[in-house]
């Protein structure tokens, strides 16, 4: 059976909608979806004007995600050597304290057995930094046992702390963005979503219309596909006193136990008196006319596991 492939993608299904009524419009009087659209109340030129209020959300919706990427690209160009600092100190000071790891917890650091955790968010790994430096300061005039480190190593940490500032200001400016561009992405999908929906609805309809040449839809912008769909995997539970019912089961494939209990296989879409036994690991071909069986588990303490090859319509 062929079937109809829709695109996923924003500017593919605006271009979708837009050959469709394009091809309506060309054919003027004699369209063949007059009528369907009158019975349906669907009102091409409504669902054009909502496509193209659609597109300039999504035009906005693109620009602040940019923003947000630009704004946390400045936050790490900022704050990734803060970070890479702070872990060679908290390393530093893990020598220090040899032996009693746990103080580096007065530090601000988690410590996991002998190792340092390290926080994922940005927003912890800032507390982390604010943790140690406020320890550090703590410490009278230079006598911090970080101090050495960091003289050692030419770290300014005051001005690495302007850095962290700084890159607060641009993590919680990309969120803003980030947050923007999701209000736009629903104003977006707000417009089009019945569009894309009338879309379907026309489609299935000329599938109809056009059942003995579906390919004619290719001049709708519809894409066609009519090739063999490979076989799916499938698995469900089987409950105690709830037969399950399974449809589309390909032919000359096995429905295989895949659970711990014996199940019970009846032909049809009811259980009936004379059940096939499918105990755990076997498997079981489908002939024709056990397209569609019905499955029981007579176990009340266990569940059951069937699994099956189906293929789509």
């Amino acid at each position: 059976m062929a079937r109809l492939n829709y695109p996923e993608e924003f500017d593919r299904q605006t271009k979708l909608f837009q050959k469709m009524k394009a091809k309506h419009d060309a054919d003027g009087a004699a369209s063949p979806i007059i009528a369907f659209l009158a019975q349906q109340g669907i009102d091409l030129n409504a669902d054009n004007t909502a496509t193209n209020n659609a597109i300039a959300k999504d035009v906005l919706f693109d620009k602040k995600n940019r923003v947000a990427e630009d704004h946390t690209q400045d936050r790490n160009n900022l704050f990734n050597p803060v970070f890479d600092n702070m872990k060679k100190e908290f390393q530093f000071l893990k020598k220090f304290y040899a032996g009693n790891p746990a103080e580096l917890g007065n530090w601000g650091a988690t410590i996991n057995g002998n190792a340092i955790v390290y926080p994922p968010e940005f927003e912890e790994k800032v507390k982390l930094f604010r943790d140690l430096k406020a320890k550090h300061d703590s410490f009278p005039g230079g006598s911090s046992p970080l101090e050495p480190f960091l003289i050692q190593n030419v770290i300014e940490i005051l001005s690495e702390e302007a850095d962290v500032n700084a890159a607060e200001v641009k993590h919680d400016d990309a969120k803003q963005a980030e947050k923007d561009a999701e209000d736009y992405r629903e104003d977006r999908d707000n417009f089009f979503d019945p569009v894309m929906a009338n879309v379907r609805s026309i489609a299935q309809f000329l599938k109809g219309l056009f059942v003995n040449n579906p390919k004619e839809l290719g001049h709708w912008g519809y894409v066609v596909d009519d090739s063999p769909r490979d076989p799916k995997f499938r698995e469900s539970t089987i409950t105690a006193g709830i037969p399950k019912t399974i449809t589309g089961v390909k032919l000359g494939s096995q429905v295989e136990n895949t659970g711990t209990v014996p199940l019970l296989l009846h032909k049809g879409d009811e259980p009936g008196p004379e059940p096939f036994t499918l105990h755990p690991e076997m498997r079981f071909t489908i002939k024709r006319g056990f397209g569609t069986l019905t499955v029981e588990n007579p176990d009340p303490a266990q569940e059951g596991k069937i699994g099956w090859l189906t293929v789509d319509g």
